[in-house]
């Protein structure tokens, strides 16, 4: 089995319908993928859900899907650290996750977090239509 890290705007699309969200789903779903994010995601997804007026409960559940990891302290540090000069501070927090947990990529459609991550050797895998 292989773990992937899930962010934000991969994981919005499984409460919203838009153009990848069955591929991601169907993908998801399968015996090999584990998912993995920190608390980030969580945080993250609720706000999603209130700006949208979106169920709480449907995030509960996202979640429930979803091996979440506390951040040490020295991630925080290493995600100030990654080069670039477009990547936002929550989305440099998600990409050090995504290394120190070593997945076999990262699941996003942030084309700036996509290209960070390119950047530093880390594979994004984006499922789509």
């Amino acid at each position: 089995m292989n773990r992937y890290y899930l962010d934000t705007s991969a994981a919005a699309k499984f409460l919203v319908d838009e153009a990848e969200s069955v591929r991601l789903a169907q993908w998801a779903d399968s015996p090999d993928v584990a998912l993995v994010a920190t608390h980030l995601l969580e945080t993250e997804l609720r706000r999603f859900a209130v700006r949208f007026d979106l169920a709480q409960v449907n995030v509960t559940a996202i979640l429930a899907r979803v091996e979440i990891y506390n951040l040490a302290p020295s991630v925080y540090r290493e995600a100030g650290l990654l080069p670039g000069t477009t990547l936002r501070s929550l989305d440099a927090l998600h990409l050090a996750a995504s290394i120190r947990l070593d997945v076999a990529a990262l699941v996003t459609y942030d084309v700036r977090l996509s290209e960070a991550a390119a950047d530093v050797g880390l594979r994004v895998h984006a499922p789509s239509a």
